[in-house]
């Protein structure tokens, strides 16, 4: 299977059945995609998370090993996974995030659209309620900023 986003982002996903929880597998820009060899044990779903148009292409013929972008990001977030405390996971997966998916800015890295509380809780493997804690401590620390009328979080230099 192919995945080209050509605007927007969004999320790629597996559904295990009913008592399993979903698992984001990567997320997805114009710049992050391509091909990977689809896991026949799971069903994948795609979620828009922002206005999205993509394209997508079946045949195995597609892929080869320097296109499977979906190894290199679930690598990506095992390692985001990796610290014990949740605040830490956290931070490592906004600076992923900002790093593959954003941009530069005056201020620093800026990422263009949010994920729910409960999303980013998922990824990291935590509640959606240590993610609202470790949310605002790194917002009073000065880490990051978050400007929900317009979708922005920034990582500060």
């Amino acid at each position: 299977m192919s995945i080209q986003v050509i605007d927007g982002f969004i999320r790629l996903s597996a559904h295990h059945g009913d008592q399993i929880p979903e698992t984001t597998l990567a997320l997805m820009s114009p710049m992050e995609g391509g091909g990977f060899l689809h896991p026949k044990t799971c069903n994948l779903q795609l979620e828009a998370l922002s206005e999205t148009t993509l394209t997508i292409q079946y045949g195995q013929e597609l892929i080869s090993q320097q296109d499977d972008f979906l190894t290199e990001w679930l690598m990506a977030l095992h390692v985001v996974r990796h610290p014990v405390k949740a605040e830490e996971r956290l931070f490592n997966l906004l600076k992923l995030l900002v790093y593959r998916l954003g941009r530069r800015t005056r201020e620093g890295c800026t990422l263009s659209f949010l994920l729910s509380h409960s999303r980013l809780a998922e990824i990291i493997g935590t509640t959606r309620s240590t993610v609202s804690r470790s949310m605002g401590k790194l917002r009073e620390n000065g880490f990051i900023s978050i400007e929900e009328s317009k979708g922005l979080l920034t990582i500060k230099d």
